[in-house]
C-alpha cells in the first residue's frame, strides 16, 4: 500500500530545502526550468524515454526529447519564470517509485516586464511518478516516468495570443499540427 513519506510546506522548502533524493531531483528540475535550462541539452536528463506527460489541456507528450521541444515552444515567449512552493507531498508506491504532488505558484515575466513583479502568477499542481533512470547522466539516478500538470492557463489570455502553445489541446509536435508560439 502506498505511504506518505514526507510533507514539506513551502516555508520549510524555502528554509531547509529538499528532504530526500526524490525531492532533490524535483528541485533540480524546477531550478532548471526557472533558469531556461530546457533551451540546451536533452530532456532525457529528467524524463525517461517512455515517460508520458499530460498537460492541462489534455495534450500528451512522450519522452524527454519531446518534452524539451515542447517546453521551448511553451516558455519561449517568457522573459523569466519562478516557481514558489506551497506544499510538496512525497508518497512511496508499492513498486518502489515515488509519487510527488506539488502545489506551486508559477510566476511569469513577459519580455517587456523588467520589474520585480511578475506579469502573471498562476496556481499550479504538479503530480508525477519518479523512478530509476533508464540512462546515465540524470540527477540522483532518477527520471520522471509520468507527469500530470494542472495550471490555469486562462490567466495567460491577457498576455498571449489565442493560438499560443499554452492553450493548445493537442500535441503541437505531432505531424499536421502547426508549431505556434
Amino acid at each position: 500500500m502506498p505511504r506518505l513519506v514526507h510533507h514539506v510546506s513551502g516555508a520549510d522548502w524555502a528554509a531547509m530545502g529538499p528532504k530526500s533524493p526524490t525531492q532533490q531531483f524535483f528541485k533540480h528540475y524546477v531550478d532548471t526550468v526557472d533558469a531556461n535550462g530546457f533551451n540546451s541539452g536533452s530532456g532525457t536528463r529528467f524524463y525517461a524515454k517512455d515517460a508520458i506527460f499530460h498537460n492541462q489541456n489534455n495534450a500528451q507528450y512522450n519522452g524527454g526529447d519531446e518534452m524539451w521541444a515542447f517546453m521551448k515552444q511553451l516558455f519561449g515567449l517568457f522573459r523569466k519564470m519562478r516557481h514558489d512552493f506551497i506544499n510538496v507531498f512525497e508518497i512511496e508506491n508499492d513498486d518502489g517509485t515515488m509519487q510527488l504532488i506539488s502545489q506551486n505558484v508559477r510566476n511569469i515575466w513577459m519580455p517587456d516586464n523588467e520589474t520585480d513583479q511578475p506579469s502573471v502568477s498562476i496556481p499550479m499542481s504538479w503530480i508525477c511518478r519518479i523512478g530509476p533512470a533508464d540512462e546515465m547522466g540524470t540527477v540522483n539516478g532518477l527520471q520522471y516516468k509520468e507527469v500530470w500538470l494542472y495550471w490555469d492557463t486562462a490567466l495567460l489570455a491577457p498576455v498571449l495570443p489565442q493560438d499560443a502553445v499554452a492553450f493548445q489541446a493537442r500535441n503541437i509536435l505531432e505531424k499536421g499540427n502547426a508549431s505556434v508560439v
